[in-house]
């Protein structure tokens, strides 16, 4: 099932996303994990840190589009279409504004720095909660 017809289907069937934000809360509470999730910034509750990587759509559709070897005018139709979807589940069942970021601690344009220079920000803000709780 492509990521596309997902998106279709979880509409019509919102116990799933709440099946996996739930099990993204439980796992949230263990320690030394790190979860990779669009609602994390709501869900994981007490985590060390919420960082949000974003770019910009085209960006993100270039990469996409690279990635899997697709046309970009597909991906980029694609891509608007499960954030529309995302925008209005996670509205009905949660109350969320995805465009809200205030449940995060951080927020990082991964289209403005290289990836060894992106990991080195990183890098750099983990090391400051590590050693803030030594």
């Amino acid at each position: 099932m492509t990521l596309d017809k997902f998106s279709q289907y979880v509409e019509r069937h919102p116990g799933i996303d709440r099946q996996i934000d739930r099990r993204t809360a439980n796992v949230a509470k263990e320690d030394g994990v790190l979860i990779d999730a669009r609602l994390s910034g709501w869900m994981a509750k007490g985590a060390d840190i919420s960082i949000l990587l974003t770019a910009p759509l085209e960006l993100r559709v270039k990469r996409i589009a690279r990635r899997e070897r697709r046309r970009y005018k597909d991906v980029l139709a694609e891509t608007e279409r499960r954030e529309r979807s995302e925008a209005k589940r996670f509205k009905r069942l949660y109350g969320i504004n995805v465009n809200d970021y205030s449940g995060f601690d951080l927020m990082l344009n991964t289209g403005r720095w290289n990836v060894k220079e992106m990991n080195r920000v990183l890098e750099l803000v983990v090391g400051f909660i590590i050693r803030g709780r030594v």
